[in-house]
């Protein structure tokens, strides 16, 4: 490739990884994207030329056009002439590939936790001194304000976004899988394709290794129900990440019958904040992290092992993990306002928000509440998740919520932010207006010194937090 590259969303957390990688490979950057950010801000900075309004953007001398799903019918006219003009135009996963293509590649997927375990991963790696390839749907400091890099190592490690099928095409030789959960059933309709998309991601018919939790209920399902007359590569290796008192479970047995030596267990248990797990050839280890909860843990593990399959010693590569940098909106402090501890999280699918709930409630020590500013993620996911999403945001101690955030998706009639309220098991609920100043009004009275506010969702919560920090009154 001699570019220039023309990114359509280049804002977006993928999209923007990519135009990243290219700008390492010093391509000529152009983009396209509706606002500015502080992305878009930090591309153009190292060179990339970005418009907000797409009719202006220049095609004459592009050499390749890269889109994600998010670049929809809406803009029709825009594909219309690039296709006139015979420009070839890739999703954002075939340009991936391109970009690791003389690589050896670690994918990471799954429901929750793909960010984490990418992260983790590529600290070990990095921290190692094998310089890899990175590509991360997030901000860490790993990578200084970007989600990509390209790195001059044998290995290439990202995440495989499930939300639209295209991380089908990702054929890496090392595929981590954390869990599988009812998300994104806008695009698969039932869970039973949900499921079939992720069974064909671990890819037991071909050559390489796939590292699953198998202690999540999801891939358990899939494992015992999806594997009964399957063909295994005889260059296939399944690795198992489970807890000890599975390993008497018919259906592990079941898969250790059909398997044998390609299945590599790595047995488990968690006390007090500490995963101790036994890996063949190795005297019992342990794995501590800096962040709380079990989830972190578990999706440390899963990338221990990927991390082993890349020739890392299980012993270093959780030493490395002891240090976790963590990545941006995880669990995020973003500051103290008049005593109270503000932080911010990505999380926005009940599995990830009960998680997150349940750790930072723990991590609490003082005498103050837990608060939690929710802003759902997308009219389809809050109208088939709404009951569940309530379950878990009734584990607040005081809970408010914004209105929904679209993510460009058009309105559903009857389904807002107030659609929860029948399902919310919590008496101290409030339903904010989505204007940051009046907010700001509301949340500040209800704040005492010693209280942790969270701010939850996958959208633009984390600027309710940002505004309220910069005001000290």
């Amino acid at each position: 490739m001699k570019g220039p590259i023309l990114f359509l969303g280049i804002g977006g957390s993928g999209m923007s990884s990519l135009a990243h990688m290219a700008l390492d490979l010093k391509l000529s950057v152009f983009g396209y994207d509706k606002k500015n950010s502080e992305t878009t801000r930090y591309l153009q900075e190292r060179g990339a030329t970005i418009q907000n309004n797409i009719e202006q953007i220049p095609l004459e001398g592009i050499e390749m056009v890269v889109y994600s799903s998010a670049i929809n019918d809406k803009h029709k006219q825009v594909f219309d002439e690039i296709k006139n003009k015979n420009i070839p135009l890739k999703h954002r996963s075939e340009f991936m590939h391109l970009l690791v293509s003389n690589q050896k590649s670690i994918s990471v997927a799954g429901s929750h936790g793909k960010t984490s375990t990418t992260t983790m991963v590529s600290q070990i790696l990095t921290e190692l001194g094998m310089d890899p390839t990175i590509m991360i749907g997030g901000d860490t400091s790993l990578l200084e304000k970007r989600g990509g890099k390209i790195g001059g190592g044998k290995f290439a490690v990202y995440e495989s976004d499930e939300s639209d099928g295209t991380f089908l095409g990702h054929k890496a030789s090392i595929r981590l899988l954390t869990n599988i959960d009812n998300d994104h059933l806008d695009y698969y309709k039932t869970r039973e394709r949900l499921e079939d998309a992720f069974f064909e991601y671990i890819s037991f018919g071909t050559a390489g290794d796939a590292v699953l939790f198998a202690n999540d209920p999801g891939i358990r399902d899939v494992l015992i129900h999806k594997t009964k007359d399957i063909h295994f590569s005889p260059d296939f290796h399944l690795y198992l990440c489970m807890e000890k008192k599975d390993k008497e479970s018919d259906w592990y047995h079941s898969l250790e019958s059909k398997l044998g030596n390609q299945l590599i267990v790595i047995l488990y248990q968690i006390k007090e904040d500490v995963l101790e797990f036994d890996f063949p050839g190795f005297t019992s280890l342990t794995l501590q992290l800096p962040y709380p909860g079990v989830h972190y843990l578990t999706n440390g593990l899963v990338a221990l092992v990927g991390a082993f399959i890349a020739g890392v010693s299980p012993e270093v590569a959780a030493g490395i993990l002891s240090r976790y940098i963590g990545a941006k909106r995880r669990q995020e402090i973003l500051g103290i306002w008049n005593g109270v501890t503000v932080m911010d999280d990505y999380g926005h699918h009940p599995t990830e928000i009960a998680m997150v709930i349940r750790s930072l409630k723990n991590k609490l020590k003082s005498n103050g509440r837990f608060v939690v500013l929710f802003q759902p993620h997308r009219y389809t996911r809050t109208q088939l998740l709404l009951k569940e999403l309530a379950e878990s945001l009734s584990l607040a101690e005081h809970l408010m919520i914004l209105p929904i955030y679209s993510a460009g998706e058009p309105s559903i009639p009857g389904i807002t932010h107030e659609s929860f309220l029948p399902f919310l098991e919590i008496k101290n609920v409030e339903f904010l207006k989505g204007e940051i100043d009046l907010d700001l009004i509301s949340i500040k009275s209800k704040l005492k010194k010693g209280d942790m506010l969270l701010c939850l969702g996958a959208g633009n919560v984390r600027d309710w937090g940002l505004q309220l920090l910069e005001d000290k009154s």
